[in-house]
């Protein structure tokens, strides 16, 4: 099994730099389908990709305090908006990341 690197980083309070946090191995990176969105009169698109990882406390920081953190994925920079802990088991968390670009 292949697994996708990305990293996850967080904002420094006091300088506001994003900084990085930690290093993930996604199990699969999929786009939330339905959920790609062009804004009217401008040429930006909004990304939508679920990261799939396996649970630990480093992660579950993330995921209860998303604003704090965001993913940086193949170039690209996701704010994380949602996350999922399928029933609260602590085996794989879902990060929902969306990117403008």
């Amino acid at each position: 099994m292949a697994y996708i690197r990305f990293v996850i980083q967080r904002q420094n309070p006091e300088t506001e730099e994003w900084v990085d946090y930690c290093y993930c191995h996604a199990i699969q990176v999929n786009k939330d389908v339905g959920k790609e969105s062009f804004s009217a009169g401008s040429d930006q698109r909004h990304i939508r990709l679920w990261f799939d990882v396996r649970w630990s406390h480093v992660i579950e920081k993330v995921a209860y305090n998303s604003q704090e953190f965001q993913i940086v994925y193949r170039g690209r920079t996701f704010n994380i908006i949602d996350h999922d802990d399928y029933m609260e088991q602590h085996r794989v968390i879902r990060l929902l990341g969306e990117s403008y670009g």
